[in-house]
This record gives C-alpha cells, structure tokens and sequence, in this order.
C-alpha cells in the first residue's frame, strides 16, 4: 500500500529484446535472441529505488538525481543466459528501439513478487513521453458473489480500469494442471504396460534359446542356481541401461520443453532420475526372472531330446 493506504501504481510496458552487446557479448537478429532464451515479451517498469523483496548482488543502483544515459538493472536469472555487467541491451518498446546499458543485477524474492517482480527495470526517465500502463493489486473478498460486485463497481465508476480476478486466474489454471498431470499419468501408465508387455514378448520369443542354453549349461555342470544368477546379471544389466536411456532422454526432453519452448530456469532433478533408473532395472529385472522360471526348472535330458 502506498501513503494512505490507497493502492501502489506501478507503471509498466511491454518490451521485447532485440539484441545484446558487450565486450564478451554478441547476440543480435531474432534466431539469436530466442537462442539465447530472451526471446519471450517482458514487462518493465521503472523507479528510482529498490523494493523490500530487492537486493542488489552486482553493480552498483543508480542515482535518481543524476541524469544520463538510459540504465537497467536485471534480474540474475538472466546472467545464467548470458547478459552481463555492463552489456547495452536494445528494447523494441512500441515499435521504438531503447538502449539501456546493465549497470545492476538484482536478486528478487518472488513470493512477494507485487513489490518488484520484474525482470528488467529502468531508470527513471527512460520512457519519458512514451504511453504506458498501471498495474496495481487489490486483496479482495474470498466470496465470488462479492468479488463480482467490488469487479462491477470498479468498472462503472472508472471505465479506463481493467479488473482481472487473481484467483480465478490460479483456479483455472490449476483445473487446466490437473487435467494435464492426469493425462500424463495415464500416458505414462499405458507406456509402461506396454513396455512390460513387450518384455514378456521378448522373452518369449528367446526362450527356446533360453532352454537350450540352460540344458548345456546344466550338462556342462552348472547348476541351477549359478544360472539364475547370470539372468538376473543379464536382466540387471539390461534394466540399468535401459533406464539410462530413458533419464537421458527425459533430461533432454524437460531441457527443450523448459528452455525453448516455456523460457523459464531449467533445473534438473538428478535424483528423480535415479530413482527411474532404480525402478526400470528392478522392473526389468523381475519380469525377465520370472518368466525365466520354467527354463530353469526344466531338465536338460529332455531339452537336449527334442533339440
């Protein structure tokens, strides 16, 4: 809240980078930029102080007294793509191209996001003349009937307002959550019952070999148990490796989703993945056991009759 207890006015544009430059730095045309994970619009603002959920980890913040240059402080995600101290990153801001050279990088708490959740902020007087936007926010009734009343109120008595209901916003995006992690676990399901089935077929369709082998072994002087180690070795082997494939797969897989197609952080989560390496070669290891079960039963003497 402001001086008051009225609402906090932020003003905001939309901005699209079109081009980083530095002494180690050069990212320019579009294909670049996208590469480079800057591709998405942003909204900026800009002030002439740091907020309570702000912290300045480089550079130094500017001086709202002097005058100069354009100015803008980042965010330190962006440094992980490749924006520096000092680079001059060119803006597309209404079809107007602004430089403004990195003087800062700011570290922002973003669960109290309303005070300064932006990436990009400029100093003041950068957007001088420009036409820009308010955004505010407002805590408002938990009940729907009332939070539609306070929406209809706003609206009739300043029709220049655009009232957007927060909460409706998450509900809705966390029904839209559910039904995709619904529909991903049933993919998944059906996946891995398919995977399984085409393990048993697999299997099977050795296990005459399998059986032969066995007799040999077995007449040679193996004995049953010596064989039961070297499947569940085999299955073991095949298990793991088949579960390397697939963590690298998804590695690679939640890279490209995050990165190129979502723009946010990629973190990977290495003990998600082994734990499904874990689990793929346990899976492959029982069911390649137990449908080995009758091979090692069987005795050689009638195997090698019917070879």
């Amino acid at each position: 809240e402001g001086e008051g207890g009225g609402p906090v006015l932020l003003p905001v544009l939309r901005s699209r980078v079109t081009a980083v430059t530095g002494p180690d730095t050069s990212i320019e045309g579009r294909r670049a930029v996208r590469r480079a994970g800057f591709g998405r619009e942003y909204t900026v603002t800009y002030r002439e102080r740091l907020e309570e959920n702000e912290r300045i980890v480089a550079g130094a913040f500017w001086d709202a007294a002097a005058a100069g240059p354009a100015e803008v402080s980042i965010e330190d995600s962006l440094v992980e793509r490749g924006m520096r101290l000092g680079d001059t990153v060119r803006f597309d801001v209404l079809g107007r191209a602004i430089e403004a050279r990195v003087t800062s990088v700011r570290a922002v708490d973003w669960d109290d996001s309303r005070s300064g959740g932006f990436m990009f902020l400029f100093s003041p007087g950068t957007f001088d003349g420009a036409p820009h936007s308010y955004i505010s926010f407002l805590r408002g009734p938990a009940e729907p009937d009332a939070r539609g009343a306070l929406q209809r109120n706003l609206v009739d008595s300043y029709p220049n307002v655009s009232v957007i209901d927060g909460l409706e916003i998450i509900r809705t995006f966390r029904r839209v959550l559910d039904y995709v992690t619904l529909a991903v676990s049933v993919v998944g399901a059906i996946a891995l019952l398919a995977g399984g089935l085409i393990l048993v077929g697999s299997v099977a369709m050795t296990k005459f070999q399998r059986l032969f082998d066995a007799a040999v072994f077995k007449t040679l002087g193996a004995n049953t148990r010596l064989i039961a180690v070297m499947y569940v070795f085999e299955y073991g082997v095949l298990g793991t490796l088949a579960g390397l494939v697939g963590s690298i797969g998804a590695l690679a897989l939640t890279w490209a989703l995050t990165r190129q197609v979502l723009d946010v952080p990629w973190t990977p989560a290495p003990a998600i993945n082994i734990g499904g390496m874990l689990v793929t070669a346990v899976v492959v290891l029982v069911v390649g056991v137990a449908s080995s079960v009758d091979v090692l039963r069987r005795k050689p003497l009638l195997t090698l009759r019917t070879e």
